[in-house]
């Protein structure tokens, strides 16, 4: 760690290193077993990581705590897109767009708080929205609008109109979220292009038939027409 303090460049350099090896296995006609034992990998460099940035805390180094945070959720984007490659061979459709929406969200949050000068150039953010394109099927979206009552801002808990905190930035490596807890719904749409691509028609009705909006499976007439709303654990 000591050596990580002096020269933060040794973080990052560790980083492009595991970074490089996981993406030589991010292409369809590899192995799952591989794309697996990757994503496992990326999960215990994480839990070392999440070690550091304590550690870095501790000692009130924002910056480096800031850093850990970029380095962690770059993984964590590469790891989502690995396990929706695994999701698509294991014919788990909803599950595999599920991470890819997970990978770009996570990644946007790295190229908009990165501490140091960002090589933004490396085609990361357009070979995810190429997975988008050329992977899955144009798509449905809701989107719903309201007046927020209540919320609280995820650093420091307060009332989020009455803290310091600015939603979308990091603070001492954790990420400024405003938590709503309570809003009055106002009105309910469908869209091309969603603030939250996990909120998603998931099926769609004709000819008498349910079909899956991903597989174009046809459904038991007992399903509904659903949308949904949720992420991908990490």
């Amino acid at each position: 760690m000591k050596a990580f303090i002096e020269n933060p460049n040794l973080l990052i350099k560790e980083f492009n290193e595991m970074a490089a090896i996981a993406q030589k296995k991010a292409f369809i006609t590899i192995g799952i077993e591989l794309q697996k034992k990757e994503i496992e990998t990326l999960k215990n460099y994480r839990g070392e990581l999440c070690d550091l940035k304590k550690q870095f805390i501790e000692r009130n180094l924002e910056n480096e705590a800031n850093l850990i945070y970029c380095i962690d959720n770059s993984l964590l984007a590469v790891q989502y897109e690995l396990q929706m490659l695994v999701n698509i061979k294991e014919d788990k459709m909803s599950e595999a767009w599920g991470n890819l929406v997970s990978a770009q969200v996570t990644y946007g949050t790295v190229v908009r708080n990165y501490p140091f000068k960002f090589e933004t150039d490396n085609g990361y953010v357009e070979r995810l929205e190429m997975y988008e394109k050329l992977l899955f099927p144009k798509m449905l979206f809701a989107s719903v609008g309201g007046i927020i009552k209540k919320s609280n801002c995820s650093i420091c808990k307060e009332p989020y109109s009455k803290c310091e905190h600015i939603k979308g930035r990091l603070y001492k490596g954790e990420l400024c979220v405003r938590e709503i807890t309570e809003m009055e719904l106002e009105e309910g749409s469908l869209v091309d292009a969603p603030a939250n691509k996990h909120c998603r028609m998931l099926n769609i009705s004709y000819d008498g038939k349910i079909v899956d909006l991903l597989t174009l499976r046809e459904e038991a007439q007992t399903a509904n027409i659903g949308i949904a709303n949720s992420g991908v654990g990490n």
